[in-house]
C-alpha cells in the first residue's frame, strides 16, 4: 500500500511540474532590440580541444557583429595538445582575438571557473558571451543574444542542442535527453525563475557578474558555473531565454555510453548545493528521482503492475507534452522511436546518476 501511495503521489507531482514547464514555455517573452549594439566580450575556456577549436574559432571570427565592438578571448586551460597553437594562430590573424595560456591551476578555485575568471578579467565588453570549446555558433549568434537584452535583463540563456551530423541512434537519444533539459529550463525562465542554463550558450551583463561577486562564492564547486550564474543573477535582474534560431548553438554528443553517464552524473552532482540556493528546483529533482525509482521497483511487483502501467503512460504523456512544446519553441525535431527509447531508459539512469552524483563519483578534466 505504501508503494502505491509513493507511486501515485510522485508521478502526480512530477506531472504537475511538467505542466508548469509547458505553460512556462508559452509564457516566454520575445525581446528583439536589433538596434542595441553594445561592446561584447566572447569568453571561452578550453582544455585539450584541438579537434574542435578550429571550427569554433572560424565560427566566432565570422560573427555578424561590428568588429570594433567585439573581442574574443580564448583561455587554454593547461592544454597538453595543439590547442594553444590554434589559438595563437588565430590571435595573430585577427586583432580582436586574444589567447591566454594557463599553465597551472589554483588551490582556491576550480580550473574552469579560474579559466573563465582570467578570461573575463582581461575583457572590457559590456556584455559577456560564453560558449564551450566543442561548440559551433551560427553567424548571427552574438547579435541575436545581445538583442534579447532589455534595460532590466541581466542574463540571457540560449538554446544548445546535439550536433547530429552523425545521426546514430545513440546520438539521437542524447538529442531527446538534451531537449528535455533545455525545454524544462526554458519553461522555468518563462515564469521569470532561474534554475539552470547551459554554459554552451549564455550571455550576461558585466555589472551583473560583478554584483554577484564573480565565481568567488562557488570557487571550489567543481561543476555548475552556468547554474550558479543563472540563479544568482536572476535574483537581482530579469532573465530571458532566446528562442531565435540565429542564436542556436550545436555541441558534440558524448562519444560513448560511459561518457554520457559520466556527464549526467557530473550534472547531477550540482544538486548537492541546491538546498542552499533553490529549494523548488531541489524539490523537483527529488520528485523526479522518487517517481523514476518507484516505477522501477513497481515493475517487479505483480500486485501493482496494472497501476504501474497506467502511471507509466501518464508519465510518458507528461514528458511528451514538455518535449513537443519544447521542440516547437526551440526548433528541435525528434522521432517517436527515440522518444520511446528515452522514456524507457530514463527511469533507469535518472536514479543511477542521481545517487552517483550525490556521491561525487564522476571524472573531470584535471
Amino acid at each position: 500500500m505504501i508503494l502505491i501511495y509513493f507511486l501515485c503521489g510522485s508521478v502526480c507531482l512530477y506531472s504537475l511540474f511538467t505542466i508548469y514547464f509547458t505553460v512556462g514555455l508559452h509564457r516566454l517573452k520575445i525581446i528583439n532590440r536589433k538596434e542595441y549594439l553594445p561592446t561584447i566580450s566572447i569568453v571561452v575556456a578550453a582544455r585539450n580541444e584541438e579537434s574542435n577549436l578550429q571550427q569554433l574559432l572560424n565560427s566566432l571570427v565570422e560573427q555578424d557583429y561590428p568588429k570594433e565592438k567585439m573581442e574574443i578571448i580564448i583561455v587554454s586551460d593547461r592544454s597538453t595538445d595543439g590547442s594553444w597553437q590554434i589559438i595563437n594562430d588565430f590571435s595573430n590573424l585577427y586583432p580582436f582575438v586574444k589567447g591566454i595560456q594557463l599553465e597551472e591551476k589554483l588551490d582556491d578555485m576550480t580550473p574552469k571557473k579560474y579559466a573563465l575568471t582570467c578570461g573575463i578579467n582581461n575583457t572590457g565588453g559590456e556584455i559577456i558571451l560564453s560558449t564551450d570549446g566543442d561548440c559551433i555558433v551560427p553567424k548571427g549568434w552574438s547579435r541575436s543574444m545581445v538583442s534579447s537584452f532589455d534595460d532590466n535583463t541581466g542574463i540571457v540563456v540560449g538554446r544548445s542542442s546535439i550536433n547530429l551530423s552523425n545521426p546514430s541512434f545513440f546520438n539521437q537519444y542524447q538529442s531527446v535527453d538534451f531537449l528535455g533539459i533545455m525545454a524544462a529550463n526554458a519553461g522555468v525562465i518563462g515564469w521569470q525563475k532561474g534554475w539552470s542554463g547551459s554554459g554552451q550558450n549564455i550571455a550576461y551583463r558585466r555589472n551583473a557578474f560583478e554584483k554577484i561577486g564573480g565565481f568567488l562564492p562557488v570557487a571550489k564547486t567543481i561543476s555548475g558555473d552556468d547554474m550558479y550564474l543563472v540563479q544568482s543573477i536572476s535574483r537581482h535582474y530579469d532573465l530571458n531565454f532566446n528562442t531565435d534560431p540565429n542564436s542556436f548553438i550545436y555541441t558534440q554528443p558524448a562519444p560513448s555510453i560511459k561518457a554520457f553517464i559520466n556527464q549526467r552524473i557530473r550534472w547531477a552532482s550540482n544538486s548537492r548545493y541546491l538546498w542552499e540556493t533553490n529549494i523548488l528546483f531541489l524539490f523537483f529533482l527529488i520528485i523526479a528521482f522518487i517517481s523514476n525509482s518507484v516505477l522501477i521497483i513497481a515493475l517487479w511487483n505483480k500486485r501493482v503492475l496494472s497501476i504501474f502501467l497506467f502511471l507509466f503512460i501518464i508519465k510518458i504523456i507528461s514528458d511528451g507534452l514538455v518535449l513537443y512544446t519544447g521542440s516547437v519553441k526551440l526548433n528541435v525535431s525528434f522521432k517517436k522511436i527515440h522518444f520511446i527509447a528515452w522514456s524507457i531508459f530514463q527511469p533507469i539512469y535518472i536514479p543511477l546518476t542521481g545517487v552517483l552524483g550525490l556521491l561525487g563519483w564522476f571524472t573531470w578534466k584535471e
